[in-house]
């Protein structure tokens, strides 16, 4: 996937700024990288903002990027890090009853949704206990539903090996859910 391509110029020694190079970068990695921010941030919007950013600041400082996919990956990486550390205001605005009742859920009582909730926040424990590669593998499959070729293409490994921490972190979920099932009734 250019793991020594130039991408956003054209191949010369002057290093022409080229408008299409830069184009199918952005249409080749978008996809990609935006299921990546959304990993990291947990929200689709700011991820799409993240996205931006960083391919708005490589068009106007013109950077040359000799390794795509790892450059690219690093930088919605710190991107993302600067996100999480920047304070946000949570301010929901609603400005009529009308659209109040649409956001309320009448499915779920409040005891049900925060049992759900806890649920939730307890197995996302769990799962942040795994080694940081099998818990970016089990995210990458359960959460943003890509498959075993596309996470092994997207990190570099066999899809065996994509496999193997799949299964690991399945069977080390269900000894923790186990050992705990008072939490998850």
């Amino acid at each position: 996937m250019g793991e020594n391509n130039t991408a956003g110029f054209k191949d010369n020694e002057e290093k022409m700024f080229d408008e299409k190079s830069f184009e199918d970068l952005y249409r080749r990695m978008y996809p990609t990288l935006k299921k990546y921010a959304i990993y990291l941030v947990k929200d689709m919007e700011d991820a799409q903002i993240i996205l931006n950013d960083v391919f708005i600041s490589i068009w106007k400082n013109g950077t040359i990027i000799s390794n795509e996919k790892a450059y690219l990956f690093r930088a919605i990486k710190n991107a993302a890090t600067n996100y999480h550390k920047t304070p946000k205001a949570n301010l929901w605005h609603i400005d009529s009853e009308e659209e109040a009742t649409e956001i309320i859920d009448l499915k779920e009582t409040p005891a049900q949704a925060f049992q759900n909730k806890d649920r939730n926040r307890i197995l996302y424990a769990l799962i942040d206990q795994m080694p940081e590669r099998r818990r970016l593998i089990f995210y990458l499959y359960r959460i943003d539903g890509f498959s075993y070729k596309e996470i092994a293409a997207l990190l570099d490994i066999s899809v065996r090996t994509v496999e193997d921490h799949l299964v690991k972190g399945f069977q080390f979920l269900q000894q923790k859910v186990l050992k705990n099932r008072s939490e998850f009734r």
